[in-house]
């Protein structure tokens, strides 16, 4: 159908070539098939390209209409202009050949340049016309931009969506796959191209939406009553301090010190004030400012001897540090004395303050009650488990992790560095019920992982591992052990270290941008990098097998968010950590794939994984689930294998949590999910933090459970047996796919895998659907499946009424599946038929290609005072003006704009280089670095240039114009277009 943009077909299509509507009938098989494969063998006079030039310097090229003694007149053959001109005027006149290029069929497969040639033979034949069918293809078919659709920004069913009102939410798109799929799917014939996602907010509002720092700031954490010990990042003049300790000391906090566990040295002592943070994204960037007066610090250094930090003891308004130097254990007390800073250090047995070991009284007695409202979901119910945000110390609740003690309460830790014991959960089900919060333990480091094990509590920090112990049993920790730091940790404000899981064996892991997937041996005195290339990753995963998963957010060399999985029994002492692609390519090899790619309309900004256990949620059992910080609701992940690659499909769940979600566990006790979250920026979500329940009701719900790739279809799997009637009817399903670019740049849009640079979705004709081996499985034949980023499957299997089902948008199944690798055909099905067929590169190679080759634009560097030249392209294969004038030697800030519905450039080229220059961009039809190299041929008669702009896209090139006066050309050079697309530069 890209025929359509030079020569028309019934009432459609361009106006450069010859009418094809009844082409069968005026030429025989073969003129069609020289024609298509050999255009210039042989070319109707009407259709010859001349080219004259005029005495004043001009060039004019077109059809010749008329041709008498006294003018030649010639056609545009892009916009139908007659042009006349004298003879005495002519210089020179010569005759070309077609516009049409060389190789048009060369990128094409044998069975694509059969259908072609079959489709030209029946155009027209025995003066039949065109059929109402291939009418209406045609008409959708004319335009190569992507197809919208109309459609509404509110959620498909408001009531699973019930922060939708809420003024974050006020401009954000819900569903748009969904109600996509709807659309089309009812549409007797699908445009080729359809429109990418609008992004977030619509996407009129920049990258990230309608949010922007202001709505991140946030003063109130100096508001919070911090106490006499909080840990963090230490700035002050001249001083950096990425793990300290930082203590208030006096019965009346007379001064204040910053302690360095790396070196057992005090760096810093202040008075007249303790710590505070910067409102610039609600304080989680700028580490701990120093309030009050320094002062001089005394006289110390580093032992000499090896030293282990061990952590420091809690006793009323006491903070004891405990290490070991050489073989003796010491605790180093800080204190005021006679309003200066002393240290009592000495070998624990000797120390005067050694019974802080035996724990102390209680800091925080009171429990603070409050309300466990039940959800009325089904199959899934979320419970909101209110937080105790009106607290006396001003304590912020943005949640950072959880887990669960024996008893079924639960440990719960905030970014703030809070850690809260939260029981009275076995309420709240058929009744609103009571939470009773206690406080635990305070002053950590960004808090962001939780683990309960057998012997103690463990909190994931930014500066270490740590393993709170009541000693005492009054239910606050009294020893905040360092467990392990051998992982790096640094003073960049945006490095977090997110999550906590344990294996089976007691290792644990957690993970950052700075180092990767880390693993803490089980006695914490190792810490090993097992894989890398993870941009952001807020969370993690771990199956019982001991494989892991690791959650990144879109950013550079990271085209959208995604999951990453690391099998288990992965050994990094014989083999190099792998590599997930942030940060660029290794030693120029791809990166590992993910498990699966997720749309950032869908998930902006990705949290931690949890496993569904075993006996637990029915069908769901063993099942991967995956939360959205950035969209605070979850997914279902399923797996699948083809030849050793592991590949993921994403179903989203009905969800609308009340904060940006991260982290998942279920409680033994009960077997409920429960979820916990924050805020931070771009989380499309209404509050600080949350504490949520996700509990299943008992109800039969109907899901996919399990998928596989074949070269011609989906197999897919059902928890309760599929409607005949349902799958095989076509109109029920829709398929599409899009790919991202892995660059270096933020994010990557959602781009045509058939119209390379061109963003926008391919449908996918269904040929099929089957119902297989029994009666909850079913086949869907796609013949064109490759492999993509992201195919978007929707299906009806069932009528509405049938089952529940879990998708937000209350009926139907929406499937967001990663394709790697294809599975041998399937066959097991009526009608089989096999079908030649070779399978893509995976995309990743294509953008590594894309990468290596692709040569920055040479004219991007601003000219201080340059003029602003815009210039537009219009229908046709037309630049808007095919003439500019310009002054010799002036800087011009040109800018090209298309609005048209293909991609377009602008070359500048020496006067009387266009056929030479024109020839050659004809012979990159074929050239599969054409793309990367923007069609730009290789020529020393080509000044400057713009790279491919896209359709709706723009590009500004900052040149300087030729010293010398004269007439130099300009032209498309995509393959194709230059012969009708081209003007003049006019230096005067």
């Amino acid at each position: 159908m890209a025929c359509l943009s030079c020569h028309k077909i019934g009432p459609h299509g361009g106006t450069v070539g010859p009418d094809l509507s009844a082409i069968a009938k005026d030429r025989k098989l073969t003129h069609i098939v020289e024609s298509v494969f050999w255009p210039k063998r042989e070319v109707k006079p009407e259709f010859t390209t001349w080219q004259i030039l005029t005495v004043d310097g001009k060039v004019v090229t077109g059809y010749q209409t008329d041709s008498t003694e006294q003018i030649v007149t010639l056609r545009d053959p892009s916009s139908g202009t007659m042009t006349s001109i004298a003879r005495d005027d002519i210089e020179e006149e010569v005759a070309g050949s077609t516009v049409m290029p060389d190789g048009l069929t060369a990128a094409m497969t044998r069975q694509q340049q059969l259908d072609l040639i079959c489709f030209l033979s029946e155009l027209g034949r025995d003066g039949q016309s065109l059929s109402a069918e291939l009418k209406h293809v045609i008409a959708h078919a004319q335009s190569h931009g992507p197809v919208k659709f109309d459609y509404k920004k509110a959620p498909i069913q408001p009531q699973l969506w019930p922060n939708s009102t809420h003024h974050v939410n006020r401009d954000r798109v819900y569903d748009f796959y969904t109600k996509q799929a709807e659309h089309f799917r009812q549409q007797r014939d699908v445009p080729l191209l359809l429109s990418a996602s609008p992004g977030l907010d619509g996407g009129q509002q920049g990258h990230w939406g309608n949010q922007t720092e202001a709505d991140w700031s946030s003063n109130r954490w100096n508001e919070t009553q911090l106490g006499n010990v909080q840990a963090g990042v230490f700035h002050a003049k001249g001083l950096t301090v990425p793990r300290a300790v930082c203590v208030r000391l006096g019965d009346n906090h007379e001064l204040s010190v910053c302690f360095n566990p790396d070196t057992l040295t005090y760096e810093a002592v202040w008075s007249g004030g303790f710590v505070s943070f910067s409102s610039v994204r609600h304080g989680f960037l700028g580490g701990l400012q120093l309030q009050g007066t320094p002062l001089p610090c005394p006289e110390q250094k580093t032992p000499e001897q090896s030293f282990t930090y061990h952590g420091f003891y809690r006793h009323n308004n006491r903070v004891v540090f405990a290490y070991r130097i050489g073989d003796i254990e010491y605790l180093d007390a800080p204190w005021v004395r006679d309003g200066k800073f002393s240290r009592d250090v000495a070998p624990l047995e000797d120390h005067s303050l050694r019974s802080v070991i035996t724990g102390g009284p209680s800091q925080w007695p009171q429990v603070l009650e409050t309300i466990i409202s039940p959800g009325n979901g089904r199959p899934f119910a979320i419970d909101t488990i209110e937080l105790p945000t009106d607290n006396p110390w001003n304590a912020l609740l943005y949640c950072g992790g959880h887990d669960f003690l024996p008893d079924g309460s639960a440990m719960v830790c905030t970014m703030q560095g809070d850690v809260w014991h939260v029981s009275g959960l076995d309420s709240g089900i058929d009744k609103p019920g009571v939470a009773r919060w206690k406080r635990f333990a305070s002053g950590l480091h960004h808090a962001l992982g939780l683990v309960v094990a057998a012997d103690g509590i463990y909190v994931q920090c930014r500066d270490q591992l740590t393993r709170l112990t009541d000693v005492n049993g009054d239910d606050e920790a009294d020893f905040y052990e360092c467990f392990c730091n051998a992982f790096k940790t640094s003073s960049g404000g945006h490095d977090f270290i997110c999550g906590l899981q344990q294996d089976q064996q007691g290792n644990f892991y957690t993970a950052s941008s700075n180092q990767g997937l880390v693993r803490m041996t089980s006695d914490g005195q190792n810490a090993e990098v097992i894989a890398t290339g993870f941009r952001n990753p807020d969370g993690l995963g771990i199956f019982p097998d001991g494989s892991v998963t690791v959650a990144c957010s879109e950013g550079g060399w990271t085209p959208a968010s995604m999951i990453c999985l690391l099998p288990g029994g992965h050994n990094t002492r014989s083999h190099s950590p792998p590599h997930f692609g942030y940060g660029g390519p290794k030693n120029n090899q791809p990166p590992e794939l993910p498990l699966a790619y997720l749309p950032r309309a869908m998930d902006n900004s990705s949290g931690g994984q949890t496993v569904v256990p075993s006996e637990t949620w029915g069908p769901m059992q063993g099942q991967l689930l995956h939360l959205s910080f950035g969209m605070g609701t979850w997914f279902t992940v399923l797996q699948d294998e083809v030849n050793g690659q592991i590949q993921g499909a994403v179903l989203p769940m009905a969800g609308d949590f009340l904060s940006g979600v991260h982290r998942g566990r279920f409680s033994q006790r009960d077997h409920h999910l429960y979820v916990s979250g924050q805020q931070g920026w771009v989380s499309f979500t209404q509050d600080e933090g949350c504490f949520q329940r996700i509990r299943y009701t008992g109800d039969l719900f109907q899901i996919p459970t399990d998928f596989h790739v074949h070269e011609n279809g989906i197999r897919i799997t059902f928890a309760q047996p599929v409607d005949p009637a349902f799958v095989t009817n076509l109109s029920n399903h829709f398929a599409q796919c899009w790919n991202y670019r892995y660059s270096g740049a933020y994010g990557s849009p959602e781009y045509s895998p058939s119209h390379p640079g061109v963003e926008g979705h391919d449908p996918l004709r269904i040929r099929s659907a089957h119902v297989i081996n029994g009666n909850r499985s079913i086949f869907v034949e796609i013949p064109e499946l490759q492999p993509v980023s992201q195919l978007h499957l929707r299906l009806h299997v069932n009528s509405d009424d049938e089952y529940a089902v879990c998708s937000p948008a209350g009926s139907g199944h929406d499937l967001l599946i990663t394709v790697h690798q294809l599975d041998a055909p399937f066959q097991d099905f009526p009608g089989y038929t096999p079908v030649e067929k070779t399978i893509a590169a995976h995309p990743i190679l294509a953008d590594m290609a894309f990468n290596a080759l692709r040569i920055p634009n040479p004219w991007q560097n601003t000219i201080k005072g340059a003029r602003q030249l815009e210039f537009q392209t219009a229908g046709n294969l037309t630049y808007a003006t095919r003439e500019l004038r310009v002054r010799a030697n002036e800087p011009i800030a040109f800018t090209l704009n298309n609005p048209d519905v293909v991609p377009h450039n602008w070359v500048l080229i020496r006067p009387g280089t266009l056929q030479h220059v024109g020839e050659l961009s004809n012979q990159l039809i074929a050239n599969p670095e054409a793309y990367v190299r923007n069609y730009i041929p290789e020529s020393d008669k080509i000044l400057c240039y713009t790279d491919i702009v896209g359709p709706g896209q723009s590009q500004t090139i900052y040149i300087q114009t030729p010293a010398q006066p004269g007439r130099y050309p300009f032209l498309c050079t995509f393959p194709g277009h230059w012969m009708v697309m081209n003007g003049e530069l006019i230096v005067e």
